[in-house]
């Protein structure tokens, strides 16, 4: 689905249709900033029926408000405090007090399992099994942050150092892991 916001006559954004992994990290590049995608990682996961994919941002891109958290829970955007306790709780042990994460996420989960009409303006949701839902989204980013070398990015950062193989043939300095 392609996206198109004018004001006052002018096109202000103007999203193309994203039908493949480039294109949508080009909206969410048009959204959050090419910085974002600099110092974000993707992830893609599923487990007992709940599939999370996205990107998440580095501990070293954090902000001072909570104003680049995107969550959606089977294309409907939310905000839910079982959500934000989930992701502040994987980012506790990299992020500095009074920072906050940065993430565009997508939760794929059976529409039986969740109630969307909990909230007037159904920005919040509730989950069937709210425990297996937190413990999912705490684990899968934890894993993620703690596989995150600070060597990584410091060359990425770098580009006059020399990208040093790594086993597995990935290269010191590319930071975009996909965790499965």
């Amino acid at each position: 689905m392609a996206f198109h916001l004018r004001h006052n006559g002018k096109a202000v954004l103007a999203l193309h249709a994203a039908h493949d992994e480039a294109a949508q990290a080009r909206r969410v590049g048009a959204i959050c900033g090419a910085g974002f995608l600099e110092q974000a990682m993707p992830i893609e996961v599923e487990r007992n029926g709940l599939r999370l994919w996205g990107w998440v941002g580095l501990p070293t891109f954090s902000r001072s408000q909570a104003d680049m958290q995107y969550f959606f829970v089977n294309g409907r955007a939310v905000r839910d405090k079982l959500v934000a306790h989930a992701v502040r709780q994987a980012y506790r042990d990299v992020l500095f007090n009074g920072r906050h994460p940065t993430f565009v996420l997508f939760l794929e989960v059976d529409p039986v399992a969740v109630d969307v009409n909990v909230h007037p303006t159904k920005h919040e949701v509730r989950f069937r099994d709210g425990r297996m839902v937190h413990d999912f989204l705490y684990g899968t980013l934890h894993r993620s942050l703690a596989d995150v070398r600070p060597e990584d990015h410091l060359a990425q950062a770098d580009p006059a150092q020399p990208q040093a193989a790594r086993p597995g043939g990935a290269q010191a300095g590319s930071s975009a892991r996909r965790v499965r």
